[in-house]
């Protein structure tokens, strides 16, 4: 029987206990209309991605926090090719689970929630959906939302806080934005410009210093900022915003960053687009979906395929 495939990652903030009791607990909710996996490593998820190929799983529930879908569905997507994905339902166990909230997906603990889903595949109702594009970065790594630069800085010093949250993470941003106003170090160190080339469908943004740069197909990012509100506009395509900004013209547009609305700021680059190149000048770290990557040179970002969500 095909089933629901749960991947559960031990790494993530909500999987306290390595994940194996709360493996536990998920694989009792599924009973005999599926199985677990706990996953290690981008290998391990291969591993179980082809055994989810074979099963014909349909549903793919990811126990994890926002980092979980790149690795998880790079991992699948390595796999299955372009063959489509199991659906995809979000089991928040993360400290921010920004992909969920973008998606629509319900609140509440990953055994509820997965619970619900299995009541309704065993009696068989239909699931809400929602759909949305996934980005493919140098033809391997899977994700929705890529930045680099501040994004990247900031993430460092979220990580190396005692405790990760939503309330420590808007805390370090109240730092940041203070300390930008008093023109200390802290914000100087974070909000300093990458230096880049970058084009989106071939046409170079007029840009080559860079404080401020998302491309998503998500319209969501963490602490329910929306920067990239055109992410779910048009099918295939992702929002591309990005440029020189300085941090307290930045500071100022805030609101309008939060809420979702154009900036109007002449230092930034904002449209759409179905591939992006970026150059950089040396390798730099870059953010997937709240994984900071390796350095690299460039990255050639477009448009992989669309997947399916369930809200739950």
């Amino acid at each position: 029987m095909p089933g629901i495939g749960v991947v559960v990652n031990p790494h993530a903030r909500g999987n306290i206990d390595g994940g194996a009791e709360r493996a536990e607990r998920l694989g009792e909710v599924v009973g005999h209309d599926g199985v677990v996996r706990v996953t290690q490593s981008v290998r391990e998820i291969q591993d179980v991605a082809r055994e989810f190929r074979q099963r014909g799983t349909e549903i793919l529930a990811i126990c994890g926090g926002d980092g979980s879908y790149h690795c998880t569905l790079s991992g699948f997507r390595a796999v299955y090719g372009d063959e489509p994905l199991p659906l995809l339902l979000p089991l928040r166990a993360g400290t921010i689970n920004y992909v969920a909230d973008a998606t629509g997906g319900r609140r509440g603990r990953p055994e509820g929630m997965l619970a619900r889903v299995v009541r309704d595949y065993r009696t068989g109702h239909n699931y809400e959906t929602t759909e949305r594009d996934l980005l493919r970065v140098n033809g391997v790594e899977h994700g929705f939302v890529l930045s680099f630069g501040t994004a990247v800085n900031y993430l460092r010093a979220y990580y190396a806080m005692d405790k990760q949250g939503p309330v420590q993470a808007a805390r370090l941003l109240a730092r940041l934005i203070f300390s930008a106003l008093a023109g200390t170090h802290a914000a100087r160190a974070v909000f300093q410009a990458t230096t880049a080339d970058v084009e989106c469908d071939d046409q170079p943004v007029p840009f080559r210093q860079f404080t401020f740069f998302f491309a998503a197909t998500v319209d969501r990012i963490a602490l329910g900022f929306r920067p990239t509100y055109l992410a779910t506009r048009k099918r295939g395509y992702m929002h591309v915003v990005g440029g020189p900004v300085p941090a307290m013209r930045l500071i100022r547009r805030a609101i309008r960053l939060y809420r979702g609305f154009p900036t109007n700021e002449p230092t930034l680059f904002d449209s759409l687009g179905r591939r992006v190149t970026i150059r950089f000048f040396r390798p730099e770290h870059y953010m997937l979906d709240g994984d900071i990557l390796p350095p690299l040179d460039r990255l050639d970002v477009d448009v992989a395929c669309r997947v399916t969500f369930i809200r739950g």
